[in-house]
């Protein structure tokens, strides 16, 4: 609702490309830097002279460069899906730097500075105000009505907060939307998410857990083997008797002791190369693999329980830890958990639970809806009013 999916889809399509190309980069211009400075280490200026070297030096910088366009640019774009979950499930329409600060564990200074950037080129909808308390994110859902689905009750957005009707108690809530020409429901869904972790997780979670696990056990294998490689052609390097075994080695095409070290050196080079960029990918894995284990956990622990907030300080594994903490953010932000997000209550940080948004769809009959436009719009299929009775602000 909030974001801008064709940008966003192309931008995540361009960082793949960007870190597909840095590795490609590193891979041909790091080793041959490393190598030629190597075997020149006695006159620095003959191995800066090397014919490819301008050109290798100039594939290094421009590799760290569109590396660190992709990984700032894929930080952007899960900050901003979080945001925007954050948005759709507020119904007051006005979101104050200090609760978004709790919600995504950075400064409020920090929260200003992505929405002002984001505003422009990542998201949409909102606006940033200042008021004589500070500024605040003024939202483009401007007309929004809550209903117990039980009793059928019109009831405050502050009671639908509570997760509990007023009149009958029940925590079946729903409300309904109106941002710009778009129309979404948020529901309360407690009562059929009970007993039912798949409602929280995303769909094949467990498979693409497995899937990460398979990807890091090739990573360390090849992490493995390339270290052990690396540290014998250390050993090599310096060990005499070796290096006189190749030489009088007769299939040897090497004919020095110079020509013996210097490609040993480069095995060493090469093998390190390899080595320093498969470590932060089996590091980030790793991250994927704690942050989707953690989902699984927690779903089965969300759907077991009966109220429709949890403070974080009651769920397991995390605790006051801001590293367990982040790793629920992150859980979310990648869309490992679902129906459920971070939300700030009387100053309080809780995990609201059952949260399903649903966008574009007829709550009647839930055919797609176009063109609704405000709260008198009816469904084409069936007929149905959408906002029928209508709190303004």
């Amino acid at each position: 609702m909030y974001l801008k999916k064709g940008v966003l889809t192309a931008l995540k399509v361009k960082n793949v490309l960007l870190i597909a190309a840095s590795i490609f980069g590193f891979i041909l211009s790091v080793p041959y830097i490393a190598s030629e400075f190597s075997a020149y280490s006695d006159n620095i200026a003959y191995a800066l002279g090397a014919k490819d070297m301008g050109i290798a030096i100039t594939v290094i910088c421009i590799s760290i460069g569109l590396l660190l366009i992709a990984v700032i640019s894929m930080r952007n774009i899960g900050n901003a899906s979080f945001y925007s979950s954050y948005f759709e499930g507020d119904l007051d329409g006005y979101v104050t730097f200090a609760d978004l600060s709790k919600v995504m564990g950075k400064s409020e200074g920090a929260v200003y500075r992505h929405l002002a950037f984001y505003r422009h080129f990542y998201m949409h909808g909102f606006e940033i105000k200042a008021s004589d308390r500070g500024a605040y994110v003024e939202l483009n859902s401007k007309k929004c009505l809550c209903e117990c689905r039980s009793c059928g009750a019109h009831i405050e957005k502050r009671i639908y907060f509570t997760g509990e009707c007023p009149y009958c108690h029940s925590s079946d809530l729903h409300a309904k939307v109106l941002s710009g020409e778009s129309f979404y429901s948020v529901s309360n869904e407690l009562g059929s998410a009970a007993g039912r972790p798949d409602f929280y997780r995303s769909r094949l979670l467990e498979t693409r857990r497995t899937l990460y696990v398979l990807l890091l056990c090739v990573c360390m294998f090849f992490l493995i083997a390339l270290t052990g490689y690396t540290l014998s052609e250390i050993a090599h390097y310096f060990d005499k008797e070796y290096q006189k075994k190749i030489l009088l080695d007769p299939t040897n095409h090497l004919s020095s002791y110079d020509l013996i070290k210097g490609n040993i050196r480069d095995g060493i080079i090469y093998g390190g190369t390899v080595v320093m960029i498969l470590f932060p990918l089996a590091v980030m894995r790793f991250k994927k693999i704690m942050a989707a284990s953690s989902a699984i956990y927690w779903s089965t622990l969300f759907a077991q329980s009966q109220r429709p907030f949890i403070f974080m300080e009651q769920i397991p594994q995390l605790g006051s830890g801001k590293a367990k903490l982040n790793r629920m953010r992150r859980a979310i932000r990648n869309g490992y958990l679902k129906n459920c997000t971070l939300e700030v209550h009387d100053g309080v940080l809780m995990a609201a639970l059952a949260k399903k948004t649903v966008k574009d769809r007829c709550l009647s009959c839930g055919a797609p809806l176009t063109g609704v436009t405000d709260e008198n719009s009816r469904c084409t299929y069936c007929g149905n009013l959408i906002m029928g009775v209508i709190e303004k602000r």
